[in-house]
């Protein structure tokens, strides 16, 4: 309780001294791509993934969700505060064609839908999803794995949405609209207790402040113990403390001139993410044996123990502001949104998962601070709707520049006098041994430019024939840059060694030793690009449209920059293009009681960015490559039954079909690791959906309602990395690297007075304690396997209680 009333503490401090902000915000007649819309007093689902009244802006300009030819999840804030969900880790339960792939840090996790995304540790690299917040793109996948809170809702695009959303959305974008300050006084305060040793608070109150004239405060305050026992330092590890503010001004300049300020401020701790040691190495040696046998009984993977004498972290600091102006010019509105932003991340990890030093089995501690800002600018026009055509053409801008030092520091043991465990290990008392420490230092960054120009258009041919068609140019620069340096000449320790051909001659054969120790390398490649859109739309009758489209993906080059960084790596990353092919239906019938969509896609990529995993230096690496041509196919469907007021039904499933078509061999690969054809792409389970329902009960005589939310979730198994399947001890790893399906329940029941001003909700996540591996990773110890166990892998209770004023 006193963590809690802490907790409370800090909101109060976050919140203080700020005017009121509604529940509720009110939608303007001339709504703009981050102004959200009021939703119908009858809405309570858990995801809504057809019409019903629901306002998107998929098109840059806010429109009903049937009215647009594009495969759209929406997820509404009710459906995440019945579940207690926060983060966009969460939400993958309530959108079957998303994939969360959680790595060691934020830097490294990626989002995928129907099974496209990119995994990269490079810092010359971006996502394939998009993520854009209140019309604000953000450069790094990252950057948007913060704690969602003060939310209105998640737009999910599937498929590409380059023409509108940019080079970084060649799979996908994710659309995220925060909760706007209302006209009246209003607020409230939310306080979570979870099992495990978990707090969330946050709260938000705004209102107005003068004529025409609104502003408004969110806070949130979370921390986690964590779920994972550490045998080393003891403790647990995996948790977290998170806190932060979002400040929103809006007002009306003069008639014409409507602005809106936001800034933000995210500062994360996290001890985050320790794997648990899983499957290993079918035939270990002797060596690999031993190392296996201190870390019982961590092996198998169904434990919650693992071995690391430094545990790995992650602190965060986020900020940003943005500024959006919408001016009416004539019947039209021009639209100005400009944002600078920050994001800071130190990770630092351990790599060796021993629990004491042992004779020739290094330490290895790795410390990376990076820095990254961003700068965006987009100016576009809306055209009035009504007529035969209606338009958006936009021009936007973004620059990108981030700076990493990474170190990492060897403990090796080369001789002891120590005596010999039964295990075969020898330790290594600093005493009686002789012990080096080699290091390596790498600076490295990148800088992104970007400029595009955009256009889209609806043409009305008839009340029931209508097309979309849109362009955009796009024009990319990438620079990158890195300089290694290390305090040891030989390269035989895992790591350190400065790597072969990193200097003015690039020649991988020149043996390394620090030949070229501290020489500077730089790269720079550009690109340009023509994506568009075509669709035709068709209505059955004005609530069922018929639609098929076709696009043009694109993503932007890139440099295989990080630590491990060689010669085989100095080459540019060409560009990912795609096409996609995509047809759908979205029904609405009885007046929005049942809403349906079905669609089917098919999606060709070229020059596919993907991670793969190799050997470099005594370590087992990933870096990222065009895999060459890959492809997706499936279909997915979704409903909405609200059969009455105190009844919502939903669900949503997703069938996927994602392989290598023809695998592109890296110039350092040999032949035996090539990607046979027919693979499937890594994190794309064929079969993905959910199913969920909410009941309002409203007792006699009782001053308060009972509502009832469950959901069931299902994921097929799917493999955690492009791997080889070539040979038997191939086949046994990618099995070993493969996730197994799994089914989770989560339900809630909550007391809501009839006004609607308290609410105690009881959650229970995970209700039949269905374990599962978010990720699995080769290079464990003794051939070992690393799982990644997420906070659900688990079940826990939980209480949650929200005052409304």
């Amino acid at each position: 309780m006193t963590r809690l009333f802490n907790s409370a503490c800090h909101l109060a401090i976050i919140v203080s001294g700020f005017a009121a902000v509604q529940a509720h915000a009110e939608a303007r007649a001339s709504e703009t791509v981050s102004t959200p819309v009021k939703l119908p007093a009858t809405e309570s689902v858990v995801a809504d993934d057809g019409p019903g009244g629901l306002m998107v802006a998929a098109q840059k300009r806010s429109e009903p969700l049937e009215k647009v030819p594009v495969a759209i999840t929406v997820v509404r804030s009710d459906a995440m505060t019945r579940l207690s969900t926060n983060t966009i880790e969460d939400t993958q339960k309530l959108i079957a064609a998303l994939t969360y792939v959680k790595g060691a840090t934020s830097l490294n996790s990626a989002l995928f839908l129907r099974g496209l995304g990119t995994v990269s540790s490079s810092i010359a690299a971006e996502p394939s999803v998009t993520t854009v917040v209140d019309g604000v793109v953000l450069a790094r996948a990252g950057e948007s794995f913060g704690d969602l809170y003060d939310l209105d809702r998640i737009e999910v695009l599937r498929g590409p949405q380059g023409t509108l959303f940019g080079k970084n959305a060649s799979a996908g974008a994710l659309n995220i609209v925060t909760r706007e300050p209302g006209k009246t006084f209003g607020g409230y305060g939310e306080v979570g207790a979870f099992q495990g040793g978990e707090y969330k608070t946050k709260a938000s109150i705004g209102g107005p402040i003068g004529d025409n004239w609104r502003a408004g405060v969110s806070g949130f305050f979370s921390d986690y113990k964590g779920n994972i026992s550490d045998k080393t330092v003891g403790g647990k590890i995996n948790g977290y403390t998170h806190y932060g503010a979002r400040a929103m001004v809006i007002g009306d300049v003069t008639e014409k001139l409507h602005v809106k300020l936001i800034a933000d401020y995210r500062r994360a701790d996290d001890d985050c993410c320790g794997f648990v040691i899983g499957a290993l190495n079918a035939a270990p040696s002797a060596s690999q044996a031993a190392v296996q046998s201190i870390l019982a009984p961590a092996l198998g993977g169904a434990t919650r123990e693992s071995v690391q004498v430094t545990p790995n972290r992650t602190k965060e600091v986020t900020y940003g502001a943005s500024l959006q102006a919408d001016l009416t010019v004539g019947a039209h509105t021009l639209t100005s949104i400009t944002s600078g932003r920050q994001w800071n991340n130190t990770e630092v990890r351990n790599g060796d998962w021993v629990d004491q030093l042992y004779l020739n089995v290094p330490l290895i501690r790795d410390l990376g601070p990076q820095r990254s800002k961003t700068f965006t600018q987009e100016l576009r026009l809306t055209s009035p709707t009504g007529g035969f055509i209606d338009y958006v053409v936009g021009a936007f801008y973004y620059q990108a520049v981030a700076d990493r030092t990474y170190t990492r520091s060897n403990t090796y043991c080369t001789a002891t006098t120590a005596i010999r465990q039964a295990n075969g290990l020898t330790p290594c008392p600093t005493d009686q041994s002789t012990i080096l420490n080699p290091v390596g230092v790498a600076a490295f960054g990148s800088k992104f430019y970007n400029a595009a120009a955009y256009g889209q258009a609806n043409w009305h041919f008839t009340p029931r024939l209508h097309a979309v068609t849109g362009l955009r140019y796009t024009y990319d620069k990438v620079e990158a840059y890195h300089t290694r340096t290390n305090n040891y000449s030989g390269s035989s320790f895992p790591g350190v060694g400065v790597p072969a051909g990193i200097g003015s001659s690039f020649d991988a054969n020149v043996a390394t030793g620090g030949v070229f120790n501290g020489t500077p390398w730089t790269g720079k490649t550009s690109a340009k690009n023509l994506s568009g859109k075509a669709a035709l739309q068709y209505y059955v009758t004005p609530g069922n449209m018929l639609y098929g489209s076709f696009g043009l993906g694109y993503k932007g080059p890139a440099f295989n920059t990080f630590f491990n960084m060689s010669a085989g790596n100095t080459a540019p990353i060409s560009p990912e293009t795609s096409k996609a092919f995509e047809v759908g239906l979205k029904s609405n019938f009885n007046n929005g009681r049942l809403i349906f969509y079905v669609d089917g896609f098919y999606t060709k990529v070229k020059n596919y960015q993907a991670n793969y995993p190799t050997t470099f230096n005594g370590a087992v690496i990933s870096t990222i490559i065009n895999a060459g041509d890959v492809s997706t196919r499936g279909a997915e469907i979704g409903l909405l039954y609200r059969p009455n007021r105190q009844l919502t039904i939903s669900g949503g499933y997703s069938y996927t079909d994602a392989q290598v078509d023809q695998f592109l061999v890296p110039p350092a690969a040999q032949a035996a690791n090539t990607i046979t054809s027919g693979t499937p792409l890594a994190f794309a389970p064929k079969n993905k959906g959910n199913f969920g329902a909410t009941y309002t009960a409203l007792p006699r005589n009782l001053p308060f309602a009972l509502e009832f939310s469950g959901l069931v979730s299902y994921t097929d198994k799917q493999v955690s990395t492009l791997a080889p399947r070539n040979t038997a001890a191939q086949m046994v790893a990618f099995e070993n690297l493969t996730l197994r399906p799994h089914t989770q329940v989560d339900i809630t029941l909550a007391a809501v007075d009839l006004a609607k001003r308290y609410r105690l909700g009881f959650v229970v996540t995970n209700l039949l304690d269905a374990h599962y591996a978010s990720t699995i990773v080769a290079g464990g110890p003794g051939g070992s396997y690393l799982y990644q166990i997420p906070r659900d892998s688990d079940r826990y209770l939980g209480v949650v209680l929200r005052r409304n004023f």
